[in-house]
């Protein structure tokens, strides 16, 4: 469904609207959850995170400015900022003298240093991808995380498969450029 179908959907069916919702929108929320809380959250947090980032969809669906980005962008940045909060409870819960006392060896170190790379490394990527705009991210996001086809993908887009290829081809290329210029401590300006 394209996000104006749904948006109607929701105007006249709000709970037919919600359940379209959250079956496009659930597995990129999920994954979204998932990495930014695994190391710090159970998993009944992470599937409480991703309801309350769909209840406050509901909340503020009716807000949408769509002069600044898509339905997707909205649910991303919900979902971002909703794990952020989350993320943070649990830091805070934790009680700081266990954190401090654990005995942390020199390969644990590494280990979590290798772990927070890989983590900056997939939020940079994840970044420049949203700043591609629509509808490039959204169908880099639909190949790589969702594995959809160019014709699956051109149907959901109302476009057809050839100009999905050609999109994400120069899509490609441009997070490619733009990623080598942010590695090498430059910004790529278009």
């Amino acid at each position: 469904m394209t996000q104006e179908e749904i948006l109607a959907l929701m105007k006249s069916d709000s709970d037919k609207g919600m359940e379209a919702v959250m079956k496009q929108y659930t597995a990129l929320v999920y994954k979204i959850a998932l990495s930014k809380l695994s190391s710090v959250c159970s998993q009944e947090d992470i599937e409480e995170t991703i309801s309350d980032v769909f209840v406050e969809f509901y909340r503020k669906y009716e807000t949408i400015d769509f002069s600044k980005g898509s339905l997707t962008s909205f649910i991303m940045l919900l979902a971002q900022r909703r794990s952020v909060d989350t993320f943070r409870k649990a830091v805070k819960s934790k009680n700081a003298y266990t954190v401090l006392s654990e005995d942390v060896s020199d390969a644990d170190t590494i280990f979590t240093e290798d772990i927070i790379m890989k983590r900056e490394e997939r939020n940079l990527l994840f970044d420049c991808i949203l700043e591609l705009g629509e509808p490039e991210s959204t169908i880099i996001f639909r190949k790589f995380y969702f594995g959809e086809t160019f014709a699956e993908i051109g149907k959901r887009l109302s476009l057809s498969a050839n100009a999905v290829n050609k999109r994400y081809l120069r899509s490609i290329e441009k997070l490619s450029r733009e990623l080598a210029s942010i590695m090498k401590g430059e910004v790529y300006n278009d």
